[in-house]
């Protein structure tokens, strides 16, 4: 598990649930689907925070198959749909709405099932998406009622942020 211990951020995209499917029956799991005491048993599906998911994708069962715990199906946030909709239109989509932590959570995601398609995508959408942040950043009547804020996922915000202040900076010292 990567990350920064303190970072809320971090804890937040790490609980975010996603779905697996159990290759084998764990004794003593069933809390996990609300059945204290009992087994999980193979084939079950269920949503897992991602640190725990995480650690079961690396556990391999010990018998000849020499599976994991469990498969990670891909999660509803980085389906076809989802994709097609980045592919299409990068500053349109609304990342606050589909996953506060986006940007952590496909980091988080390709670091257990490397994708590089997924990572093409993404990276061309944060690029196209920072251009936008940018403009949005300098100029300060842009800024107010416009939609594209609105849908910044919590890393974007940050960079909004930060550019803000550095064109504020900026303009101080340019005035100075």
């Amino acid at each position: 598990m990567s990350g920064n211990y303190y970072d809320l951020d971090d804890i937040l995209a790490d609980g975010e649930k996603i779905p697996c499917r159990f290759n084998i029956t764990v004794p003593g799991l069933g809390y996990l689907e609300g059945n204290p005491g009992k087994a999980i048993n193979k084939d079950s599906k269920i949503e897992l925070p991602l640190w725990l998911a995480e650690i079961l994708a690396v556990c391999v069962n010990l018998d000849e198959s020499g599976s994991s715990f469990i498969d990670l199906p891909e999660p509803e946030f980085l389906g076809t749909k989802v994709k097609n909709a980045i592919k299409t239109s990068p500053t349109s989509v609304d990342l606050h709405k589909l996953l506060p932590n986006y940007y952590r959570l496909v980091e988080k995601w390709c670091t257990m099932v490397p994708e590089p398609e997924l990572i093409d995508i993404v990276m061309t959408m944060l690029k196209e998406r920072s251009f936008e942040i940018s403009n949005f950043a300098g100029n300060a009547n842009k800024q107010i009622n416009n939609e594209f804020i609105y849908t910044l996922d919590e890393f974007e915000k940050q960079l909004f942020k930060m550019t803000s202040e550095s064109n504020k900076h900026m303009r101080k010292w340019l005035r100075d």
